[in-house]
Order: C-alpha cells, then structure tokens, then sequence
C-alpha cells in the first residue's frame, strides 16, 4: 500500500513520467497448486509410448515404485560417496546406449541400475531382430560386464530381457 501510494497516479495515468523518474511496481499472481514434474503429455492419436514405470504418477513414487530404490547405496556410510554413483550411472547408460543401439527398447530409458552389496545389477529390456546372432550377443553381453567391471573396478551383472518389438514393454498409449 505504501509503494503504491508514494506513486503518483495522476501522472501515471496522464503518461507523463519523465525519463529520469523510477517507478517500482509490485505485481502477484494467484498461486496454482499444479504438479508437472513425471506428467506425460497426451497427443492426438495416442502414438505416445508408456511403459509401466513412465505411466506411474508421481505421487505414486515411493508406493509403487520404491523396489527400485532399495540398494545399499542410500546406507549412512555411503552418503560421502553418492555423487560418484551418480557419476557411474550415467557413464554405464551412456556406455549401453552406445554399445547396443539397435537394441535397446524406449531409447534406453528403462535401464534399471541396482547396487547390491559390491555388485552393480544393471536390467533393462533389448529387442530381438531377425538377423540377430546369438553368439554375437552373448559375446557383447560378456564384453560389456567384463569392460564395466574393470571400469567401475566392481562386478556387474547384466539382466537383460529380449522383446520382440516395443510394444511388447508397452503398458499405455497416451
């Protein structure tokens, strides 16, 4: 009341503020109560792909989808070392997306890493193509826990499920 009072409204509304007086203006907005974070946008003609945990509200987190935090990482001994985890995680999603690309299933977002114990468990889903060699994935399979544990100087396992195609992961459309 006090700002708006020292203004002066006749000359506010007359527009005749020269160029060397300030004006100072308090503006407020109504407060919206509106979550936006972990929300999927509908499109037109539901050709978004969810899979389960996409499709999970976020107020439903720690409900449903609290299996997914339980690891030995989150213990009070490892907290000085949790942004080197961090740091570890995404080289091994980098890592993943790179060395399987036409594989991974949801651009490699469904890559589940869990720490148990000393062993890094890192599950996700691939699909399978025609030409697929079996000896060949089972070789980058051994190549790629055996390259992650000398990296993160820990063992890694890797449980990956084979889909057919995308749509075998998927829960909903929207």
């Amino acid at each position: 009341y006090q700002m708006i009072r020292s203004l002066h409204l006749p000359s506010l509304l007359s527009g005749s503020l020269g160029p060397s007086s300030s004006v100072a203006a308090l503006s407020t907005t109504p407060i919206l109560h509106k979550n936006k974070a972990g929300k999927h946008k509908m499109t037109v003609g539901k050709t978004q792909l969810l899979t389960y945990e996409m499709a999970q509200k976020p107020h439903h987190i720690g409900v449903r989808k609290s299996w997914l935090t339980w690891h030995s990482q989150n213990l009070e001994g490892f907290r000085q070392s949790q942004p080197l985890m961090v740091v570890q995680d995404e080289i091994v999603r980098r890592f993943l997306r790179g060395f399987f690309p036409q594989n991974l299933v949801v651009s490699g977002n469904e890559i589940v890493l869990k720490r148990r114990g000393n062993v890094l468990y890192i599950a996700g889903f691939l699909q399978y193509s025609q030409r697929l060699d079996i000896r060949r994935i089972y070789w980058m399979f051994g190549f790629a826990e055996e390259f992650l544990s000398q990296l993160l100087k820990q063992p890694v396992k890797l449980e990956l499920a084979f889909v057919e195609s995308e749509k075998d992961v998927a829960y909903n459309y929207i």
